[in-house]
Order: structure tokens, then C-alpha cells, then sequence
């Protein structure tokens, strides 16, 4: 059995067909970044569960919103639109300099039919979705020059769960390159106690938590210490 099988059926088998789908058109369309797309909707799509629905809405909304910040999305455009389009346009990846001039070619160049969109089962939009949704992240990456690991991804609906916004999100990104930290998963590192005690990494890290509860808070009172032991308590779970 091969890692993205394996990865399905961990899943269970209400979202297993979901996520072989997924592994099923990167493959048609062939490339090393489909291939990364792939591996990277199934290494987060685990932690979503039986609420795939509610929990892929919560991905939904802070990776597009983040794609707006930092690439050219337009704010009306769909991930399940982009994911569609890159089944049908001719062109791969590989035919461009960059990501980015590779969804530019699907944003401009590659018409869907709207009756189409319409006309998707829940199933096949879930599928493009997570397709567009990992084409976005790939961007950004480019784009920023940051990796946004798949255990930070994961550390997102619960970072929504305690009342923390895509623009909180975007904030703590932001904070962490500015300190010089272009890897996310070291937010996760940070929360659960694994980086050295004294380490610039761990200095930076913890500047950039910091910056983004003051700026969550918008400068009223909170109890710093509690509030970062309650957002490493989630990432612990």
C-alpha cells in the first residue's frame, strides 16, 4: 500500500474516496507540484475527521483569505474553481517559471462552465476544493518564502476554535519571517516545548506568538502566560 493509500484509509471510509480522488487527479495531471499537492492535502486532511465539511470551511476561509494577502487571488475566486480548471487546461505546472504564473494561466486563460460548477456533487467539489486549497498553499510558500508545514496547518481550526482570526493567522506569519523563522512548523515546536530553552528560535518564536495575542487583544489587558499555555494545550491534543 503506498503513503497516500495509506493516508485514505487512516481517514475512514467517509472520506477515503474524498482523498483518493485528490491523489487520483494530481496524478492524472501529472508534475512534481500536483505530486506535492497531493501529499500535502493528505498529510492535514486526517486531522479533520468526520467533520470534514465544517472543518475544510475553517481551511476555506484563512487559506484563501492568507492567498489574498499574500499572492494576487482576487477575493471572489473559489479554490474548487482553480482545482477544476487545473483538470482541464493543457498545461502543466512544469510549462512555467512559477507557481504563480501557473495560476495566473488558470485564473485567465482556462473557462469553466458555471452550470458545471452547479452541477458537482458534494464529493467532487470537496476534491477540487482541496486541490485549489493546495495549489494556494504552494503559492504562498513561493511567493513568501516561508513553509507552511503540514503540523501548522493542522494547528489552524484549532487556532480558530479559541476565537483567533485568518487575519491573526496572516499576523503571526508575518511576525515570525520579519523574525527571521521562515519554517511555521516551528510555531508548533514552540507550543509543545521542543525547541531548545535559550535558542534564538525559540526567542524569535515566542516574540511572534506574543505579537500576534497583543495584536488579537488589540492592546487590552490579558493574562500573556495563560493565554499562550491555552494555545499550547490545543496543539498538545
Amino acid at each position: 500500500m503506498g503513503f497516500i493509500d495509506s493516508v485514505c484509509s487512516a481517514v475512514g471510509s467517509a472520506f477515503s474516496s474524498v482523498c483518493s480522488a485528490v491523489g487520483s487527479l494530481c496524478s492524472n495531471i501529472g508534475s512534481t507540484i500536483m505530486g506535492e499537492v497531493s501529499s500535502l492535502v493528505s498529510s492535514f486532511l486526517p486531522v479533520l475527521g468526520p467533520t470534514l465539511e465544517a472543518a475544510l470551511s475553517v481551511f476555506v476561509a484563512v487559506v484563501s483569505f492568507l492567498a489574498e494577502l499574500f499572492t494576487d487571488k482576487p477575493q471572489e475566486e473559489k479554490p474548487e474553481e482553480i482545482g477544476m480548471k487545473a483538470e482541464q487546461a493543457d498545461k502543466k505546472p512544469e510549462n512555467f517559471d512559477s507557481i504563480n504564473d501557473y495560476i495566473e494561466y488558470l485564473r485567465n486563460e482556462v473557462q469553466l462552465d458555471p452550470a458545471d460548477l452547479e452541477k458537482l456533487s458534494d464529493e467532487e467539489k470537496q476534491k477540487y476544493k482541496l486541490v485549489g486549497l493546495g495549489l494556494y498553499i504552494k503559492n504562498i510558500e513561493e511567493q513568501q518564502g516561508v513553509k507552511l508545514d503540514p503540523e501548522f496547518l493542522k494547528s489552524i481550526p484549532k487556532l480558530k476554535d479559541q476565537g483567533y482570526e485568518a487575519a491573526d493567522i496572516a499576523n503571526l506569519m508575518q511576525s515570525m519571517k520579519n523574525n527571521g523563522v521562515t519554517d511555521m512548523k516551528q510555531y508548533v515546536d514552540f507550543m509543545k516545548g521542543d525547541l531548545q530553552p535559550g535558542s534564538p528560535e525559540r526567542q524569535q518564536v515566542g516574540a511572534s506568538v506574543k505579537d500576534m495575542v497583543e495584536q488579537h487583544f488589540k492592546g487590552g489587558e490579558v493574562n500573556m502566560r495563560k493565554e499562550i499555555n491555552k494555545l499550547a494545550d490545543t496543539v498538545r491534543e
